[in-house]
């Protein structure tokens, strides 16, 4: 979970420097949560993903412990989403990076 909140500190950086030299956000979602809220919002929701992902992984592991049927799977898939939606938030995050380069 460390580096998922990591990379999504990233995004906030890149996006809050972009935002501030002209760039517009690209993610419908990101942008319509900025359009809301600004920057302020966009942090809250970003930390709130990384809360929820390790909210997720501790309950699915106790089921785990608990011997839940089922839960060996869940707990399983819910490690992948978080580390495939790790991966996709960095590669986006390079993204961001290179872009800012060009500005």
């Amino acid at each position: 979970m460390g580096l998922l909140g990591a990379i999504e500190s990233t995004d906030v950086i890149t996006t809050a420097i972009g935002r501030a030299n002209g760039a517009i956000e690209a993610m419908p979602i990101s942008a319509a949560v900025m359009n809301e809220g600004g920057m302020t919002l966009f942090v809250v929701v970003k930390a709130a993903l990384v809360v929820a992902g390790a909210v997720a992984v501790f309950i699915t592991l106790r089921w785990v412990r608990l011997d839940r049927p089922g839960a060996v799977a869940l707990y399983t898939f819910t490690l992948a989403a978080i580390r495939g939606s790790t991966v996709a938030l960095a590669v986006v995050s390079l993204h961001n990076a290179v872009i800012l380069k060009s500005l």
